[in-house]
């Protein structure tokens, strides 16, 4: 099953794979399959935006010479020339961000930039955990520099271990807030909870949004999938009780962890809070909001 992969690929294998310290150089070749496990771009996918209306195509070079490959959608309601306020997203484990081109319609005056992480898609090179939060920043650093974005409203959103890369993001630059769907904790606490090994002595600091959220002072929706299997409930709400800023909490009703861009409650969700931020809105939540067609209008306590 995918989703086992997944979370072997998080928690196990990021603890004995990349946080043994001083040996981590010599096992760093094997962290793109076990951790990040890249994948081609569909080909479908590819000939469908060759040519779309709205839709860049992106190419950025990296210090090494390698090319990342991406699209920026521009808003339904933009003007050319005219600045707009753009979300970046930064995908999960195996996943190649171009549906995420075709999926995002939360709002009509947000545009969205969507480049995979080396050796994803069309990218060049090899994934691991420096390389991609380095990249990462480049990439914000890129729409910052743009005429035609908006730089005080670039919002964050990392699904998955791009929850991760999100509030890497979020904690070295100045970011209007941050989308975290399915995320986690840390991935010692991921293989603790799915294994009951005690792995943070080995992991340390690798792989451990929760080391990083304290120092983000940007509001943050975080997206929950009832009966995720892979980054459970409990650690992303672990996750949000360290968030240094404003946290809305969504809690998507019987959704697991694939597939979640799919429910149309994740882009109503997401299509809420970015309006909310239009309107300097956003509030804190004194619970969980749970969405979903037999939960609409309920909530749960944190």
């Amino acid at each position: 099953m995918r989703s086992r992969v997944i979370l072997v690929s998080i928690g196990v294998a990021a603890a004995a794979v990349i946080g043994a310290g001083c040996v981590t150089p010599l096992l760093e070749p094997l962290e793109p399959q076990l951790v990040f496990r890249p994948r081609a771009i569909d080909q479908s996918h590819k000939k469908a935006l060759a040519g779309a209306s709205r839709i860049e195509e992106v190419r950025l070079a990296t210090p090494e010479g390698f090319v990342l490959h991406g699209w920026l959608k521009r808003p339904e309601h933009w003007t050319p020339g005219k600045p707009h306020a753009l979300v970046i997203v930064y995908g999960g484990v195996g996943q190649e961000v171009s549906e995420f081109v075709s999926l995002a319609h939360a709002s009509a005056d947000w545009g969205w930039l969507m480049i995979n992480y080396r050796g994803f898609g069309l990218s060049e090179g090899s994934p691991n955990e420096r390389a991609v939060l380095g990249d990462a920043k480049r990439v914000y650093d890129w729409a910052l520099a743009r005429p035609d974005i908006d730089a005080v409203n670039i919002v964050v959103l990392g699904r998955s271990l791009g929850s991760y890369v999100a509030i890497a993001v979020a904690a070295a630059r100045k970011v209007r807030a941050a989308i975290l769907a399915t995320p986690f904790d840390s991935a010692a606490a991921l293989g603790e909870e799915h294994y009951r090994v005690p792995l943070g002595w080995l992991v340390q600091s690798r792989y451990n949004p929760a080391l990083m959220a304290p120092m983000v002072s940007a509001p943050a929706l975080f997206l929950l999938a009832e009966k995720d299997e892979v980054t459970p409930v409990k650690n992303g709400l672990a996750l949000a009780r360290r968030w240094g800023g404003i946290v809305k909490t969504v809690l998507v009703s019987g959704a697991g962890h694939s597939g979640l861009e799919n429910r149309e409650e994740f882009w109503h969700s997401i299509g809420e809070f970015l309006a909310a931020l239009d309107e300097s809105a956003v509030t804190a939540a004194s619970g969980v909001t749970a969405a979903g067609s037999s939960a609409a209008g309920s909530s749960t306590s944190r």
